[in-house]
């Protein structure tokens, strides 16, 4: 990992905890892990700086910059506000308005190559999807049809009883982030939230 990379890590963090800040989740189990972490305290940003949506959820699943502007924009922020993008790919175009460009920052966590991959963790199956299965199968796919999730894994319910508790998923994104080899493509990812 580059000085400049560990810098950028560090300042993330940083921001963090001192900015208020919006998670934006790009699907389903993004939403449940975000909540979960954040109601338990398992992230390492402040309950007080936790940005909730119109229904008290602490994330929103608004992702283009339009709709982020319409319901969270122009209010004051006594941190600055943060959007933290949570989603499974990289990042496309996302530009901040130029009249918000000096109170509103954001960062993307990349859920890579999908957030199944916590499944198959959390199942003891990461090694031998990754040994006997990687090319052939997503994580997604490997967990519906090796696993017999079926198509329950993308739905609310499930997953929130699926992921408990915050130490669970604590306990999955670390051994995760071990077996990747941590910070593989200079990207940040969910450890980064912890």
């Amino acid at each position: 990992m580059s000085n400049n990379w560990k810098k950028e890590r560090a300042e993330f963090r940083d921001l963090l905890q001192s900015r208020d800040v919006l998670f934006s989740c790009e699907g389903t189990a993004e939403t449940v892990i975000i909540e979960r972490l954040v109601k338990e305290g398992r992230t390492l940003v402040p309950h007080s700086h936790v940005v909730e949506n119109r229904d008290g959820r602490p994330y929103t699943t608004l992702r283009k910059i339009s709709k982020l502007q319409d319901e969270f924009f122009g209010v004051d922020y006594p941190n600055g506000l943060m959007i933290v993008r949570v989603k499974d790919q990289s990042p496309e175009a996302f530009k901040i308005p130029k009249l918000y460009r000096d109170s509103i920052i954001y960062r993307d966590v990349i859920t890579r190559p999908e957030i199944e991959s916590l499944v198959l963790v959390r199942e003891g199956e990461y090694q031998n999807w990754y040994q006997h299965g990687k090319t052939q199968y997503m994580p997604s796919a490997w967990c519906e049809q090796k696993l017999s999730f079926g198509k329950q894994l993308k739905t609310y319910q499930f997953l929130k009883k699926y992921w408990d508790s915050a130490d669970v998923i604590v306990d999955a994104i670390e051994k995760y982030d071990s077996a990747i080899g941590g910070h593989k493509h200079d990207q940040l990812n969910l450890s980064d939230l912890l």
